[in-house]
């Protein structure tokens, strides 16, 4: 063996050397030369180079594996998360400074609208109205007078007993008097109106929902809503469903759509709700647009801030197909798949994706169920390019 391993050690360095090496083929050293080869390996190399060879399909050839488009329903089911809300509420805060002298509901209690809900106690105001009809009564004499002198004067003038220009003041003096009465009626009416505000009633009929105010209690005019409200009022009979419909769904979502909605704390239930108003604009950042649903509660049963499933049917354009998530291309900045022809082109169709189903995705324009649209296409893939079709067990879309 030592003779072998020399002579193949001899032939290695040669052709790294770029040496030329002739064998004879009536030699010996044509075996010696196979020897050296499956020393160092070259044999297998050569073998498995052979081997692939035989399993191309051509040069340049790619194997691909294709789906055909399955036909979407007309209807698909759009399941959102909502929170339920009085259909109407409002915060009930004072417009008036003082103390609360009663407190005629409490949580849960039903009101209808005009009924009193405090009375706030508040003797500034009191004071103040009670002036202001004094000044009045006041400013009231002051006018008699202004115009009993204007009207002597008027009668003297003539006579020269009185010269114009005292007749001109008078006549000034009647006037001032006139716009200080006004000015006193209007302080009275705006403190009759303050004086009106101690007394709160209820805008309309509801459920007090909320409290944060006891007897005794100071209040002061013209707080936030946020903080310093006295009661929470709600219109529970009929309530909200605050709903963020995405794009590619809220143009199919219009007045008049109705919908399913099942809470997990009422098992086996399903309530009714149509669309009574959407915001028409769709958020930048969130990519949805906000729908209120109006759900009936007559009985109550549903308090409002109840989180819930909303199952909403839309209509999907005729002609929608279903494909795979991963046949989805991105070429020349637009959606597209990847089709092969019946010669085995590969041909690039841009399409129209209406909705993300998770593993599957609608499209409304571009594909039919004849396409054999390719799965997971390589990157490299381009027009014209020629492909040989993989046999797969469904053709469908799994």
């Amino acid at each position: 063996m030592a003779p072998k391993k020399f002579i193949a050690a001899t032939i290695l360095l040669a052709l790294c050397a770029g040496v030329g090496v002739w064998v004879v083929q009536d030699g010996g050293a044509v075996g010696f030369l196979t020897e050296a080869k499956k020393l160092i390996g070259w044999g297998r190399t050569a073998e498995a180079a052979g081997g692939a060879s035989l399993d191309k399909k051509g040069p340049g050839v790619r194997s691909v594996r294709v789906v055909k488009p399955e036909p979407a329903s007309e209807t698909s089911t759009l399941t959102l998360s909502a929170r339920t809300a009085p259909a109407e509420q409002a915060y009930i805060l004072s417009r008036v400074s003082g103390v609360v002298a009663e407190r005629r509901v409490d949580i849960g209690d039903r009101v209808e609208a005009g009924d009193v809900l405090l009375r706030i106690e508040a003797p500034e105001v009191d004071q103040e109205l009670m002036r202001a009809r004094a000044a009045v009564r006041q400013i009231e004499a002051r006018l008699t007078l202004a115009t009993l002198e204007f009207g002597r004067a008027e009668v003297l003038v003539p006579k020269g007993h009185v010269s114009v220009q005292i007749r001109d003041e008078r006549f000034a003096a009647k006037l001032t008097a006139e716009a200080d009465l006004a000015a006193a009626r209007a302080e009275v009416k705006r403190l009759e109106e303050i004086q009106s505000f101690q007394t709160v009633r209820a805008p309309f009929a509801g459920t007090i929902i909320a409290r944060q105010v006891e007897r005794g209690n100071k209040v002061t005019a013209n707080q936030t809503q946020s903080e310093g409200y006295l009661l929470r009022i709600g219109r529970l009979e009929e309530l909200r469903l605050e709903i963020d419909v995405p794009q590619s769904s809220s143009l199919k979502v219009g007045a008049g759509t109705g919908a399913r909605v099942a809470f997990a704390e009422l098992p086996g239930e399903t309530f009714n709700a149509s669309v009574g108003r959407s915001s028409g604009l769709i958020d930048s950042s969130s990519g949805t647009m906000r729908v209120e649903f109006l759900m009936p509660n007559p009985e109550r049963r549903i308090p409002a801030g109840l989180i819930g499933q909303v199952k909403i049917d839309v209509s999907d354009a005729k002609g929608s197909v279903l494909v795979p998530t991963n046949t989805i291309v991105t070429r020349a900045g637009r959606q597209a798949v990847i089709v092969v022809d019946n010669q085995g082109v590969v041909r690039v169709k841009p399409i129209v994706v209406d909705r993300d189903l998770g593993e599957r995705v609608v499209v409304t324009s571009g594909l039919t169920t004849g396409d054999r649209v390719v799965i997971s296409p390589n990157a490299l893939l381009r027009e014209g390019d020629k492909v040989d079709v993989q046999a797969t067990k469904d053709q469908g879309v799994s």
